[in-house]
């Protein structure tokens, strides 16, 4: 059942791979100068049939990974070309499923050992091959046995082994990971408030970037702060390195599992925390019927650091009888959250290391007449704007769906941004276009803040890796 559900997309995954690393082998350079020192089953069918608590059989063992790493890992220099790309994407590699064995990024970090993973979790973690979902269960600390599933969609998915080379290389060359620790350690912000920065370009046809930070409000007993989108140009270059990551692969792998008939990645950005108290329990989407979920994917971890989030069996916020198990990330796998998936920060502190902890947070949905309005509807990011559903709506299917992919995407269909206030070239005069919570600005004079880009600088039809490189 599961390799012929999967088998045309898989095939189709390695293809798209090869042919995008070509990409990533010319235009980025992902030289290494250090080692990676740290070194099929199906999801249960009762998720999707919206049961919990069912006892799979076929879960296996809790492993224990070994440490070697593959020889492209273990390179002192190591440049991504197409050839290790298609490897790293492949079920069939000898260390496929081993999760140490990651192509290492130019800049030096080392993530931590997958050992960590297993001693801070309290869910069933077996390592996963690139595309390899696994819905998230809890072990024998808490129920008998264990394999209980968390939530009816929460799981795991295996990430190509150079998403992190390429996903680290895209937040250098943007200077993020160094204005996360400046914002952190120099120029933190209020509680529920926000400003922009510009950075460099990168995936961006030579364009500066726009971003835009923000921290959310005092219910957040942390100092996460959200580094995200600050218009469509932003949106559009962030895509391009996504595709450039290979994750395609976890594309494929939620819409085969949760039947879906097309994916949109509708939001993406990164989030960086150095302490935090009290969790924050919530849920990221509710009554999309299954269909809108967010993948985090850690980018930066603190060594010797335990574990980063709760996941809760609970049903609402105050369930005397949830149960909040503790998970560890890392970047052989991408946590999914989808509808009613509670989830929150753990308790940490990394203010003595000088660090942060970072992750890519991707919203991504499959769009229908039922749902667009309510997954346009988060008040939070700049990008895209709260409840502008006829521009998410230009989107749907973009990214998966009859034979569509990220790594051949050739963007939204047509889209003209309207100015509804008549004072918007004075407001925009007057900086109000990028003041901290603008979200009501820039919504009411789209053309004039330049939220959008407008159908002819677009280009309409034509691959976005000939625009966005």
């Amino acid at each position: 059942m599961f390799f012929s559900r999967r088998a045309a997309s898989l095939r189709r995954r390695l293809v798209a791979v090869a042919l995008l690393s070509l990409l990533l082998a010319v235009g980025c350079d992902t030289t290494s100068t250090c080692s990676n020192e740290s070194g099929a089953s199906d999801a249960s069918s009762c998720a999707a049939e919206g049961v919990k608590n069912v006892n799979d059989d076929k879960e296996e063992a809790q492993p224990n990974p070994t440490t070697e790493t593959t020889a492209a890992a273990a390179t002192a220099t190591t440049t991504v070309t197409a050839e290790m790309a298609a490897e790293a994407s492949s079920w069939s590699s000898p260390d496929a499923k081993n999760p140490d064995a990651l192509i290492p990024s130019n800049d030096g970090y080392q993530p931590p050992p997958y050992d960590t993973v297993l001693e801070h979790s309290d869910f069933l973690m077996p390592p996963l091959r690139p595309g390899e979902l696994k819905m998230l269960r809890f072990n024998e600390n808490f129920y008998d046995g264990g394999k209980y599933i968390a939530q009816n969609y929460a799981a795991r998915i295996g990430l190509p082994k150079h998403a992190m080379a390429v996903l680290r290389k895209y937040a250098s060359d943007l200077g993020a990971l160094d204005e996360m620790k400046r914002t952190h350690y120099h120029d933190p912000l209020e509680p529920n408030s926000g400003r922009f920065f510009k950075s460099p370009p990168a995936y961006s046809g030579g364009r500066e970037l726009k971003w835009y930070i923000q921290r959310p409000g005092k219910h957040y007993d942390s100092d996460l702060h959200w580094f995200g989108c600050g218009d469509e140009w932003t949106h559009e270059s962030f895509l391009r390195a996504m595709a450039d990551a290979g994750l395609d692969a976890v594309l494929d792998a939620i819409a085969d599992e949760f039947d879906l008939d097309g994916l949109t990645i509708q939001g993406v950005g990164f989030l960086s925390a150095t302490y935090g108290g009290e969790s924050f329990m919530h849920w990221d989407w509710s009554n999309t019927g299954g269909r809108a979920f967010n993948i985090l994917i850690p980018l930066e971890q603190v060594p010797g650091s335990g574990p980063e989030l709760y996941v809760s069996d609970r049903e609402v916020e105050d369930d005397p009888e949830g149960v909040d198990g503790e998970i560890k990330l890392h970047p052989s796998y991408g946590l999914l959250l989808g509808d009613d998936s509670f989830h929150g920060t753990h308790e940490c502190d990394h203010r003595p290391t000088g660090k942060i902890r970072a992750s890519v947070s991707i919203y991504l949905a499959d769009l229908t007449p039922e749902n667009v309005m309510m997954v346009a509807s988060d008040p939070t990011a700049i990008f895209p704007l709260p409840h502008s559903y006829k521009w998410l709506w230009t989107q749907r299917g973009r990214h998966w769906g009859d034979g569509r992919s990220m790594a051949d995407d050739i963007g939204r269909i047509s889209w003209q941004p309207v100015d509804f206030w008549d004072d918007c070239a004075k407001l925009a005069a007057d900086g109000e276009c990028e003041v901290s919570n603008a979200h009501e600005t820039r919504n009411n004079c789209q053309v004039t803040c330049k939220v959008f880009i407008p159908d002819d600088e677009y280009q309409l039809g034509v691959p976005r890796s000939k625009i966005f490189y």
